[in-house]
């Protein structure tokens, strides 16, 4: 939006924007004033008595104008007047129709205020590059509105005919929940004009010249911004998507009846659970109290807190919750400035946490006992009442009761663990012994045990080196599809084969493990993919293995990838997990108490995938070591392995069950830390390999002081 040379417009954004409202300020601060907008009480910031009459009469010409003839006298008048105090900068106002973070909704009355100047004398306090002030001469400003209606018209209805903002971002996603990362920006014809683009791409152009600095742009607005092809597959889908919500619901005013009441009904619900001791169990992040339709979206935002007031991390809240497959989003919803707020944290705080390595997305939910971030629960127009009251009984019975409680067992101490956990490394060492080697070649299946194995820094050789999607391309793990441990991958290293066998049954399969001349996308090299969060190298395999895949699970069109390079791995953490056989069969003692009780220590050790396993005399005594030396490679501990929900399938059955996760939480506290992830740290020269018997050695060095 440029402005006239030596002039100043500005960029203002409510505090509480999304996170992609707050990036537009990257595109504005070098040359324009920017201004963080608190939400406090918005009045406060908007002078109403300085509305701007021009921009005012030229929003009354383009709703009012009905005839030929009313059009040109309102066009006179506004041409006359435009003469007098035509606006020589173009200033943008941007805000959301709803809090992504507390649901709360503002007033959408905003968007004429700001288009009729109620900005213009907004405070330089206000200001985040005051340092562009005194540059700037002083300008009159033409002032357009973009309304952040994202989260708001997945619930709301939005009528352009009465709020008419200059441009409107919506997400098709919050709307159908399909596809995903299609949304659409809704342009007035009045802002067209103001709206200018630096990037050239594919079609957006009528002529360039790759010779010359010269380039004429399409002038249709669609054309001039949608670079390169258009998701033409998933924009099919929003016809369908349209007509099937119109069917179900005919209005989105019923849509944001129903939530609201039903966010309503769990904000009650929620207020009334209590601990024994009387003290709240949730607490609820809201500026409405669910009175006010017009006020509040159908969004409850909380945290959990425990029977002495501490917080129960968000983190662990979400692992118990996705056990009765209820999925919650946790962390600050992208909204930071909204999060920071409610959580009554100061910018000092938010460096902080940074500096001691939390950052947006891990789990990292707990900071000296304060939150960083909360719960959030959202209703759509498919939620219904028994939702809720299932979810209110799913709390109670976790967090109340407590599974703990049910099954008597005595939580883990949670300021000392890890001088508990090292005492017995200080003061009783013993021998450690190498007894287990677990090689896991498809990534979430089964393993298989070999006594002796090569190895490299990079981990043990084909450990993760293949993965299964859906047709989709999303890698499948056990935590959507259980049966995964039920194939069980084995490798012939003198034969070159790969072979699969579904536990069980004598249902097998081999292939070569060469075979991955089959690229993905038809290209002569393998194809960048994401998994997991790793960008890897994959490439396809052969048909036949997709087709007996497909049928063992039960699921059409499955695909085996393989990691084009040979040392690249899949591993989520580090290349190497330890589990000490002691620590196991400790947990498994616990069980004992619980529903779940299992016969073998070594049915209840699959559950925890570890690539080593050790014996020795005490339990988690291997938490305190920080090396550890297992014949000639010596490794370094990098962390404790932290737990989900995939501690629940049996690997021999594939059934879930929530008492190994409780067992586990309330013996190990609630990050739940079980084995450590180890890292080479001694150079490996040439073909090496490990093996069962090795002798581990361990230095009063190697212990953590």
């Amino acid at each position: 939006m440029p402005s006239r040379s030596n002039d100043c417009g500005s960029f203002v954004y409510l505090k509480e924007s999304h996170t992609s409202v707050i990036g537009m300020r990257e595109y504005f601060k070098r040359n324009f004033p920017c201004y963080a907008l608190p939400s406090d009480d918005i009045s406060t910031y908007f002078n109403l008595e300085s509305h701007n009459p021009i921009r005012e009469k030229i929003h009354v010409k383009a709703n009012l104008a009905s005839s030929v003839s009313q059009g040109k006298k309102v066009e006179t008048e506004v041409a006359k007047e435009s003469e007098k105090t035509a606006p020589t900068s173009n200033s943008l106002f941007v805000f959301p129709a709803q809090c992504n973070f507390s649901g709360f909704k503002y007033p959408l009355e905003l968007i004429s205020y700001s288009q009729q100047g109620a900005l213009s004398d907004i405070s330089c306090d206000l200001c985040l590059n005051k340092e562009l002030l005194n540059n700037k001469e002083e300008s009159k400003k033409a002032w357009f509105c973009l309304l952040d209606a994202a989260s708001y018209v997945g619930t709301n209805q939005l009528d352009l005919s009465v709020w008419q903002p200059d441009m409107v971002a919506i997400s098709f996603y919050k709307m159908f929940r399909y596809p995903t990362g299609l949304g659409a920006l809704i342009v007035h014809q009045r802002a067209n004009h103001v709206l200018h683009k630096k990037y050239v791409g594919g079609g957006t152009v009528e002529i360039v010249s790759s010779s010359r600095d010269f380039h004429v742009a399409r002038h249709v607005l669609q054309e001039k911004f949608e670079n390169g092809t258009a998701n033409f597959l998933s924009i099919l889908a929003l016809r369908h998507g349209m007509r099937e919500l119109k069917n179900l619901v005919s209005t989105m005013d019923n849509v944001s009846i129903h939530t609201f009441r039903l966010g309503q009904l769990l904000y009650v619900s929620l207020c009334q659970l209590k601990h024994a001791n009387g003290k709240s169990l949730v607490k609820i992040y809201s500026y409405a109290e669910f009175t006010d339709r017009q006020r509040q979206g159908a969004i409850v935002t909380f945290n959990l807190m425990a029977e002495n007031g501490d917080y129960i991390g968000y983190a662990y809240v979400e692992k118990m919750l996705t056990l009765y497959d209820v999925h919650v989003r946790i962390g600050c919803f992208c909204s930071p400035a909204a999060c920071q707020r409610f959580l009554k944290l100061s910018e000092e705080d938010l460096c902080s946490h940074y500096m001691s390595g939390h950052q947006c997305g891990d789990e990292n939910d707990l900071i000296h006992g304060r939150p960083t971030g909360a719960v959030r629960v959202s209703f759509g127009y498919m939620s219904q009442r028994k939702d809720v009251m299932q979810f209110v009984v799913i709390l109670r019975e976790c967090f109340l009761q407590g599974l703990a409680f049910k099954y008597n067992m005595a939580p883990a101490p949670r300021n000392d663990i890890a001088e508990t956990l090292l005492d017995p490394v200080r003061q009783n060492r013993t021998n450690f012994e190498l007894v287990g080697i677990h090689v896991y070649p498809i990534k979430s299946c089964g393993s298989f045990s070999p006594k002796t194995w090569p190895i490299s820094k990079s981990g043990l050789l084909y450990d993760r080196h293949w993965v299964i999607v859906n047709d989709a391309g999303i890698a499948l793990t056990q935590k959507r599809e259980p049966k995964l441990c039920l194939i069980r991958p084995s490798i012939d290293l003198e034969r070159n084969k790969l072979i699969l066998q579904y536990h069980g049954t004598e249902l097998s399969i081999s292939m070569d493990i060469n075979d991955h001349y089959t690229f993905l996308d038809g290209d002569n090299g393998a194809n960048l993919r994401k998994i997991c969060g790793k960008v890897v190298q994959l490439a396809q395999c052969e048909s036949a293995v997709n087709q007996w895949l497909s049928e063992v699970i039960g699921r059409p069109a499955l695909k085996l990838l393989r990691c084009s390079i040979l040392d690249s791995s899949l591993v989520n953490n580090s290349p190497f997990l330890l589990l000490n056989y002691s620590s196991v069969n400790s947990l498994k003692e616990q069980l004992k108490s619980t529903d779940l009780e299992l016969s073998l220590t070594e049915e209840y050790l699959t559950r925890f995938r570890g690539n080593f396993v050790v014996q020795s005399a005490n339990a988690f005594e291997e938490d305190g070591l920080e090396k550890v030396k297992i014949g000639p490679f010596v490794f370094q501990n990098v962390g404790p392995c932290f737990r989900c929900q995939m501690v629940c399938v049996d690997q021999n059955t594939a059934v879930r069950s929530r008492e190994a996760l409780a067992v586990l939480a309330n013996t190990r506290g609630k990050k739940m830390p079980f084995g450590i992830c180890l890292e080479m740290c001694s150079n490996v020269n040439g073909a090496q390999v490990i093996e069962i018997g090795y002798p581990i050695s361990l230095d009063t060095s190697d212990v953590k002081r």
